[in-house]
């Protein structure tokens, strides 16, 4: 079997991989999620993260229940301070805090 042989065997083999998993992680995949979803939500709080798309992702180790507000006034009475609005200036304050251990 000759070099040039082997490349093309290689490139096709490498190709088939490719499309195989962009096949199943884009397609196929999504579908089992969606399909294996509709019948299992019956619990009225589930904990657990869901993708844009509405995949199940990380188990909550913690549920609040109440209105943003509530949640919010329970936590400041508590002595929690609500985070800064993510801009420019604070991911600098974050990256500088981290780089210089602050």
């Amino acid at each position: 079997m000759g070099e040039r042989s082997l490349r093309r065997r290689a490139a096709i083999w490498l190709a088939a991989f490719c499309a195989f998993y962009l096949a199943f992680a884009y397609l196929a995949a999504p579908e089992f999620w969606t399909w294996r979803e509709r019948g299992f939500r019956t619990q009225r709080f589930e904990m657990v993260t869901h993708t844009p798309q509405g995949i199940p992702g990380d188990p909550i180790n913690v549920g609040l229940v109440g209105t943003e507000k509530e949640v919010v006034h329970a936590f400041a009475v508590a002595g929690w301070d609500t985070a800064d609005a993510v801009t420019l200036r604070t991911a600098i304050d974050i990256g500088e805090s981290v780089l210089f251990s602050r």
